[in-house]
């Protein structure tokens, strides 16, 4: 199934030295080439090289200088999604669309991401209310929206393993309160996806779901179970293209596997 009302802007972001993050990208694009017809497609990277090659759809984005601004000198890596959504709706019409390497696209997601946005901008999943409770009461000035005051009865957080938004303001503001919040130095792992949840609704944007068309193994067992069955997939398809869904996720399969990770010290999935 094709985008043929505006067709969004797909962003991938890849940097660093492990391995895994470039196949588990190639994985999620093989599956999001199957289900969307010539997709818009930007990876921002330190390797370029190595996605002007990999298909017709994919434009590669050097991070150059940016990569240390964006993730404050790798003080804070999740940083580095909003500025890279926030630079791609500088540069792009319409609606763009992150999505975390670890992933992938089931069939209908195209019906689904449109309907998710249709109205304003799309997550991965609601997650929770009250996402950080230890910072009630927390405000900062905004550069768009203004004053923000961190409420228990209204804050929210969506999984941000894919964020698509045709609105800059917002994003800018999410960058904004991760830095505001970083400074003050409340610091977690997941200010990011509270920041842009928050964003969002400070803006006034309902924030639609893509799950569970949009798939996302974060959870770091099923990451191992991935990253293995990824590497043997590359081994046994060479040649890159569109391709649907292909690695099955059984609970017993993903325990197992990891007892035997763990059981025999030999760290089979390398991560």
């Amino acid at each position: 199934m094709g985008l043929d009302q505006d067709t969004p802007t797909f962003l991938y972001i890849d940097y660093g030295a492990s391995p895994h993050i470039g196949r588990e990208l190639r994985y999620s694009l093989s599956t999001l080439l199957a289900e969307c017809e010539a997709p818009r497609v930007v990876v921002y990277t330190d390797k370029p090289q190595v996605y002007a090659r990999l298909h017709a759809c994919v434009t590669p984005r050097l991070f150059g200088p940016d990569l240390g601004r964006w993730t404050r000198d790798g003080a804070y890596n999740h940083r580095i999604k909003p500025c890279v959504l926030l630079d791609a709706l500088r540069v792009n019409e319409g609606l763009c669309v992150l999505l975390d390497t670890d992933s992938w696209i089931e069939p209908g997601f195209a019906a689904a991401l449109a309907r998710a946005t249709a109205n304003g901008p799309a997550m991965d999943q609601y997650e929770a209310r009250d996402p950080y409770p230890e910072i009630a009461g927390f405000s900062a000035r905004l550069p768009n929206v203004g004053a923000y005051v961190y409420s228990q009865d209204t804050a929210i957080m969506f999984n941000s393993g894919l964020i698509a938004t045709r609105d800059g303001a917002a994003i800018e503001d999410a960058v904004a309160l991760i830095d505001a919040l970083w400074d003050a130095d409340r610091r977690r792992f997941n200010i990011e996806q509270i920041a842009v949840s928050e964003a969002f609704r400070a803006h006034g944007r309902p924030i639609g779901e893509t799950f569970p068309t949009f798939q996302h193994y974060f959870r770091r067992s099923l990451k191992r179970y991935m990253h293995w069955r990824i590497e043997a997939w590359i081994r046994r398809t060479p040649h890159f293209g569109p391709m649907r869904p292909c690695i099955a996720t059984p609970r017993n399969a993903v325990r197992v596997f990891n007892w035997v990770d763990r059981a025999t010290g030999r760290r089979i999935s390398g991560g």
